[in-house]
């Protein structure tokens, strides 16, 4: 699904004390007040806190929270944070979070809450190299409460844990999984959009969800949330849709397409103007009569490549036309529905 880029923010005060690594590894500001509000209690352990952007988040929703860090550097730092935000109900714990003297600093909490530490670089994210061991976890601080949150990799597969899987998107990108344990779990699955809030849970009783062969036929075609692909909920976006969808798949990609318009903030819609066979003239005839100018290639293609292969569609328009040219076995000539 095609998405801006959008600047990662986390905390509003640019004379907060963190590193470009700090941003990048740290929770968002958007995520961050999304998850408090989610987790709202009295006491919380924020397990692995960094240098506090969770925390601080936290702080607003909750009267008590345990910050636990073990390097010395961010905790250091998100003490100073703190202290500069003026937030008095944080208490800052350094250590593993699986020290058993540790855990019993925290057996007032009502929620633990962890975002465990993931190899940099991974190509391949697996379970095993992910930090806190996530059933460790669970196994530790289930004498506390059933009441437990563990971030982990979106992407992972293969996951062995009981509990809801809740999977954040921003601005059109998959961007988090958290696993709700206990009474925090309302579903077996669930997508959240942000910054919209936008929810959709997994149905107890599945709807047969139709397959498209091929697009003759069909006036409009959908880019899927990748959260929705991720969680599993395609029939739940079509029933939501009151079942006016068909899946169509090319390759490894997916997509959903329609006879009628469908406005979901799940889908991305593109009016389907033309389906001619996948040669350039045959395109360019189609793109010169639809007054187009510029054309959005939707094919897998290498960076140092794409303007080239653009360009070649584009070489001799004049018009003012935005169109995107998805390449299945025939190509697909569509516009954007705004």
């Amino acid at each position: 699904m095609s998405r801006a880029k959008i600047p990662k923010q986390v905390l509003p005060d640019k004379a907060l004390h963190y590193t470009a690594e700090d941003v990048r590894v740290g929770t968002s500001q958007l995520v961050a007040e999304y998850r408090a509000k989610r987790l709202r209690c009295d006491t919380i352990a924020d397990l692995g806190c960094g240098v506090g952007f969770q925390s601080f988040a936290f702080a607003k929703t909750c009267q008590r929270v345990f910050a636990v860090e073990r390097d010395a550097r961010k905790l250091e730092t998100a003490k100073k944070n703190a202290e500069a935000l003026g937030i008095k109900n944080i208490t800052f714990l350094q250590g593993d979070a699986l020290d058993s003297a540790l855990i019993k600093k925290l057996k007032s909490c009502d929620i633990i809450f962890c975002d465990t530490e993931r190899p940099l670089g991974e190509v391949r994210r697996t379970l095993e190299t992910i930090q806190p061991n996530p059933a460790e976890l669970l196994q530790a601080y289930s004498p506390i409460t059933p009441q437990i949150a563990i971030e982990l990799p979106p992407f992972l597969k293969d996951i062995p844990l009981a509990g809801e899987r809740e999977y954040l998107s921003i601005h059109g990108a998959l961007s988090r999984l958290t696993i709700y344990c206990g009474k925090l779990a309302k579903a077996e699955r669930s997508i959240v959009l942000l910054p919209g809030g936008e929810h959709l849970e997994s149905a107890k009783e599945k709807t047969r969800l139709k397959t498209a062969q091929a697009l003759d036929g069909f006036s409009y075609l959908y880019d899927i949330n990748p959260a929705v692909l991720q969680a599993g909920l395609l029939a739940e976006v079509d029933a939501l849709a009151g079942q006016m969808l068909e899946f169509y798949a090319y390759e490894k990609k997916q997509f959903f397409c329609s006879k009628r318009i469908v406005k979901s903030p799940f889908l991305r819609a593109y009016k389907i103007f033309g389906i001619v066979p996948r040669e350039i003239s045959e395109i360019r005839t189609q793109l010169l009569q639809l007054n187009a100018g510029k054309v959005i290639l939707r094919q897998s293609l290498d960076p140092k490549e794409y303007w080239k292969e653009r360009r070649k569609y584009e070489q001799g328009l004049t018009g003012n036309r935005t169109v995107h040219l998805f390449l299945f076995s025939n190509a697909v000539i569509a516009e954007a529905v705004v």
